[in-house]
């Protein structure tokens, strides 16, 4: 009787383990209308800092390569504008010194095939803090630079799990 007690527990165990649905985020679910392949043209850049499409394109293809195939003639196109990009200190040394900027970014995403529209959001925000430098204004552009690529892969992140998962 211990035995079939084991035995049950095992492969009771066993069948709630592979019917709960369990996946790891990103990895899991499928994209909206069961797109299989994406294109992601370079995202439009509608602010006045210059350059920062690219970071922000090649974050979005890095995070959904192992989900689709990345392509140039797909089923859906996943396009974005870069809508905002702002600084603003967040604090300041005791002599008034600016010590920490927060950088903003707000972007628009779209996820279509033609004419239909099978996922968007209009004002996906993010942001990040970085220190200035104030010995070293290159030092301050590249803690910039490092936040915009954190803000890009985060969202890049988000907005993929939020795909798969289908909100």
């Amino acid at each position: 009787m211990a035995v079939i007690k084991g035995t049950f527990g095992v492969v009771l165990c066993v069948v709630m383990l592979v019917g709960c649905g369990y996946h790891v985020a990103g990895k899991g679910g499928r994209m909206p209308g069961n797109a299989t392949a994406v294109s992601i043209p370079v995202f439009v850049n509608e602010t006045s800092k210059p350059n920062i499409e690219s970071v922000v394109t090649g974050a979005f293809v890095d995070a959904f390569v192992n989900t689709v195939f990345i392509t140039g003639s797909a089923d859906v196109v996943m396009k974005g504008i870069i809508k905002s990009y702002a600084l603003a200190p967040v604090s300041y040394t005791r002599s008034d010194v600016n010590q920490e900027y927060r950088l903003t970014v707000v972007m628009a995403i779209t996820l279509s095939r033609g004419s239909e529209t099978l996922w968007s959001a209009a004002n996906i925000t993010n942001y990040k803090d970085f220190a200035v430098n104030q010995a070293d204004v290159t030092a301050t552009k590249e803690a910039e630079d490092k936040a915009l690529a954190k803000i890009a892969t985060d969202t890049a992140r988000l907005v993929k799990e939020n795909m798969l998962s289908g909100f």
